[in-house]
């Protein structure tokens, strides 16, 4: 009996941590809500100890540099293209081709910034929480 109910919980804990959803369902909604409120979503949606390489010159970033990027945009846009989404577990990895379009606070609208991306989530908490991004310069006007 005893063995039994080990068992019983044992399966218990795996089908909940592994009751994630599917990322590739949620992307659109994600993408969307992203557009809406960049900062709001980057501070909601990314790990505290988040890494960022940047596309423009390779540097190693983390959460405080991603969000001091949005203190000086009223608004931002990114076009995601190209997107596949692998996923095993609570991990998926999601590359394609960004199209990001700021306007800043005086009302100026640098770029487009043309990347090639690559993002690292997990399954934290029941949500997608980033927790990696590479960014590879394509084109910058």
């Amino acid at each position: 009996m005893k063995n039994s109910l080990f068992t019983l919980a044992l399966l218990l804990i795996s089908a909940v941590a592994f009751a994630q959803t599917n990322l590739a369902d949620e992307w659109p909604a994600m993408q969307q809500a992203r557009n809406a409120d960049v900062k709001a979503f980057f501070q909601a949606r990314t790990t505290p100890d988040m890494t960022f390489i940047a596309g423009h010159d390779g540097s190693l970033q983390n959460k405080e540099w991603l969000m001091g990027l949005f203190k000086n945009q009223k608004s931002q846009h990114a076009e995601l293209t190209n997107v596949k989404i692998q996923q095993v577990g609570d991990l998926a990895v999601v590359t394609g081709l960004s199209t990001i379009e700021a306007i800043l606070m005086d009302g100026r609208k640098p770029g487009p910034y043309k990347d090639a991306f690559t993002y690292t989530l997990r399954w934290l908490d029941g949500r997608w929480m980033f927790t990696n991004f590479h960014h590879t310069k394509i084109e910058y006007k």
